[in-house]
């Protein structure tokens, strides 16, 4: 009976959850008539609304812009946010707290405080309309450094100490045993910078002013003002908004699983 309840109330909370999703998938088959009238389902299938989109607005060449600063701001990332972690835990250097104050200072900084400066330096760069002057803010980050401290420090010394006296280089330690055994955080950070990089609208509506270096997220805001009150067309762009989102956690379900519970129990 216990378990039925839970079970229950589990279904309510994941309809609850995906309700939206659902019916802006089932709203991007419907006229914007339709979906005044309060329908919950379309009279027809039909594709109209992804054909008015793909014609009217360059839908395409956002969706491409932000899944390549996604992916290559999330690559960045993980490397550099594991590579400084591996330096602060397990390589010996002189101003190593001083780096790890700095690495925790700089989670307290809010975006509006440097989003100016940030701005002025990419102008001075001459990167604006170019997916690297997006991307290039976003290369570090000092909340997945935190993070993949706390992680490393949880691994196994002995393992890290018998592969010194082996003669192994730091290189080979980070590669073939820190990362290994560091998977759970690694994906878990993947898939929050991805998300975060994907979701962006401010820093890319000041950096990017051509259509062709836009991301997604100002599209849709284009979409909004175009169209006007085609909420059909409007939510076939939400649905193909959403799709990389839905599929990243999907995928990554599992590991995001162990990496939200990885550092709970030293050894």
């Amino acid at each position: 009976m216990k378990k039925r309840i839970i079970y229950t109330l589990l279904i309510i909370s994941g309809v609850i959850v995906f309700f939206p999703i659902i019916y802006s998938l089932i709203a991007s088959f419907m006229t914007t008539k339709d979906i005044m009238s309060g329908k919950l389902l379309p009279s027809k299938i039909d594709f109209i609304n992804y054909r008015e989109l793909l014609q009217n607005i360059p839908i395409l060449q956002f969706f491409l812009n932000s899944l390549i600063t996604s992916i290559v701001a999330m690559i960045f990332q993980v490397i550099i946010c594991s590579l400084t972690a591996y330096a602060l835990v397990f390589v010996e250097f002189n101003e190593k707290k001083l780096v790890f104050l700095l690495v925790m200072g700089s989670i307290f900084i809010p975006w509006e405080a440097i989003f100016i400066p940030n701005y002025f330096i990419i102008l001075k760069m001459k990167l604006l309309n170019t997916k690297i002057g997006i991307i290039l803010p976003f290369l570090a980050n000092g909340l997945g450094i935190f993070l993949m401290v706390q992680q490393f420090k949880t691994l196994n010394k002995s393992l890290i100490e018998a592969a010194k006296i082996d003669g192994c280089s730091h290189g080979f330690i980070y590669l073939k045993i820190v990362l290994p055994l560091s998977k759970g955080i690694l994906s878990t950070w993947g898939i929050y910078s991805f998300l975060n990089i994907w979701n962006m609208y401010l820093w890319p509506l000041m950096i990017s002013t051509r259509p062709d270096s836009r991301t997604i997220q100002i599209g849709l805001k284009m979409i909004k003002s175009e169209e006007g009150t085609n909420f059909g067309v409007l939510m076939a762009a939400v649905v193909i908004v959403i799709i990389p989102s839905l599929v990243v956690l999907f995928l990554g379900q599992s590991q995001l699983q162990k990496g939200m519970t990885s550092g709970g129990v030293k050894e």
